[in-house]
């Protein structure tokens, strides 16, 4: 089986009975090109690939910059579709012109590195695709914790489901790979819908307020395998 990534897990969410046993058939086959994605992916790696930055600087020189950068391709490019993904980028940098982006994480940490077969996370036998922008460690009263953030993008936006859905991925990430050396920050576990600039930790998920449809999903999933 093919990886599923955030946007299968969205796709199938939202289909109907039908239509999900059809995404299924399709996942059941390996695909040879990487999957272009709206949650993260290409589409939408301009805005996204820059708010990484800004977060890892700290600072939002550089989504003015970006925005210039676009606005010149818009110019430049006479494809209607070009023009269109450039400005729905611009139209989320925008909103990050003035962002605090000292909310979303410690005051020191160190950014860890990471490889690509951490990426995966099994669950229930299915290889589910998790790729936080950052993964950054940091020290709390001499405890050494972890945390990360994803930033996702998607052009109508997550539910609030959807979202505690990746927040949920992003948090078995963490414990996989990283929770036998140190402690999970649940409140540094963060999913960032940019479209909307919905924002939400683990820790929101631990107190059942919010409940993710994660395992649910997976299990309808398996019954359709």
């Amino acid at each position: 089986m093919d990886k599923i990534t955030i946007s299968h897990l969205v796709e199938f969410n939202r289909k109907t009975p039908k239509g999900r046993r059809t995404l299924v058939e399709k996942l059941k086959k390996p695909k040879i090109k990487p999957e272009k994605s709206e949650s993260g992916g290409d589409y939408w790696i301009s805005a996204v690939s820059c708010i990484s930055r800004a977060f890892e600087a700290g600072n939002n020189i550089e989504i003015g910059e970006k925005i210039d950068e676009l606005l010149e391709k818009i110019e430049n490019s006479e494809a209607k579709i070009t023009k269109n993904m450039f400005q729905r980028n611009i139209h989320i940098l925008q909103k990050f012109e003035e962002f605090d982006f000292a909310q979303l994480k410690p005051k020191k940490f160190q950014l860890q590195k990471r490889s690509k077969k951490q990426s995966i996370v099994v669950l229930k036998k299915l290889p589910l695709y998790a790729k936080p922008n950052h993964v950054f460690l940091f020290e709390d009263n001499g405890v050494k914790k972890i945390g990360a953030i994803w930033f996702v993008a998607k052009l109508d936006g997550f539910t609030q489901d959807e979202l505690s859905m990746i927040t949920d991925i992003l948090y078995r990430y963490l414990d996989i790979n990283y929770s036998d050396s140190f402690e999970l920050a649940t409140n540094f576990c963060i999913a960032f819908d940019v479209t909307t600039i919905n924002i939400l930790s683990y820790a929101q998920l631990g107190n059942k307020r919010i409940k993710s449809p994660l395992i649910e999903i997976v299990n309808e999933i398996n019954q359709l395998l």
